[in-house]
C-alpha cells in the first residue's frame, strides 16, 4: 500500500464521542486499491492495511504461555479493524475471546467495512464483544484470562486519548495482573522501543520482555515495532 500522502480519502461516517470525533474514511490508492481508515480527531487509529504487527503480537504472547495451550480464554483490548482479533482466533487452543471496545460505532464499522479483511472475525461463535471501557472490565475481572492483548492505542507512547495513559502506569498494570490467570501473559504492541513503559511493566511484571517483532511494513521494509510481554507467575 502506498504512503498516506499518495492516497485519496473520502469521509464515510462519523460520531462524536467522549474521546473526540471518531471518523471513518474510505481511501483509494493510485493503482485503484481501496480500504478503510478510522481516525479520532484526525489522528490515525486503524486501517484495513497493516496487520503484521497484530499477528506477531498474538504469536509472541501465545508462545510465551508455554504448554499446555488448551481451553484458552483471551481478552482483546480494542477491536479496531479486527486484525488482532483475527490473529487470536487463528491461534491453537483458543476457546473464548472477549473483545472490549469503547465505541459502538467501531463495532458497526467493523461488521460493515472491515469484515472481509478480518476474515469475518466477529462472526466466530467464540467471540463476545463488550462495548465499554477496558479499564472497567479489567477492574471487575479477577484471574479470568490466559492471554491479554492490549491494542487500544498506537502503542503506550501514542495514545488515542490522554485518559488511556493510566493503563500503562502502575495502577492500570496492577489491574492487568489481577485479570490474568496464574501463568497468563499480557502483550502490548508499540511502534518502537518505549523505555518508560518497559520500566513500568518490569516493576509490575518481574521478568517482563521487550521483543522486536521483525514485522515488515507495506513497502516490504522491516519495521522497528516491538511487543512487550508480562507474565503472571504460576505460583
Amino acid at each position: 500500500m502506498p504512503s498516506p500522502d499518495q492516497l485519496s480519502f473520502e469521509l464515510i461516517d462519523q460520531e462524536p464521542t467522549s474521546l473526540g470525533l471518531l471518523t471513518l474514511h474510505r481511501y483509494t490508492a493510485p493503482d485503484g486499491q481501496t480500504g478503510f481508515e478510522v481516525r479520532i480527531d484526525d489522528a490515525f487509529l486503524m486501517a484495513t492495511h497493516g496487520a503484521a504487527g497484530e499477528v506477531h503480537m498474538a504469536r509472541l504472547a501465545w508462545e510465551a504461555l508455554g504448554a499446555p495451550r488448551q481451553g484458552l480464554h483471551v481478552l482483546v483490548g480494542g477491536l479496531g479493524a479486527g486484525h488482532t482479533l483475527r490473529a487470536v482466533l487463528d491461534l491453537a487452543g483458543v476457546a473464548a475471546v472477549t473483545v472490549a471496545e469503547l465505541g459502538a460505532k467501531v463495532v458497526e464499522w467493523n461488521r460493515a467495512h472491515f469484515a472481509a479483511s478480518s476474515g469475518h472475525a466477529l462472526d466466530d461463535p467464540r467471540v463476545r464483544v463488550v462495548v465499554g471501557d477496558l479499564a472497567r472490565l479489567l477492574a471487575a475481572t479477577d484471574q479470568g484470562f490466559d492471554l491479554m492483548l492490549l491494542d487500544v492505542d498506537n502503542g503506550p507512547g501514542w495514545l488515542a486519548a490522554p485518559g488511556n495513559a493510566r493503563l500503562y502506569q502502575a495502577a492500570g498494570l496492577a489491574e492487568c495482573w489481577r485479570a490474568l490467570r496464574p501463568g497468563g501473559v499480557m502483550a502490548v504492541w508499540s511502534p518502537s522501543v518505549n523505555a518508560v513503559f518497559r520500566d513500568a511493566l518490569a516493576r509490575a511484571f518481574p521478568g517482563a520482555k521487550e521483543c522486536p517483532t521483525g514485522a515488515f511494513n507495506e513497502q516490504g521494509e522491516r519495521g522497528e515495532d516491538v511487543v512487550y510481554l508480562g507474565t503472571r507467575p504460576r505460583r
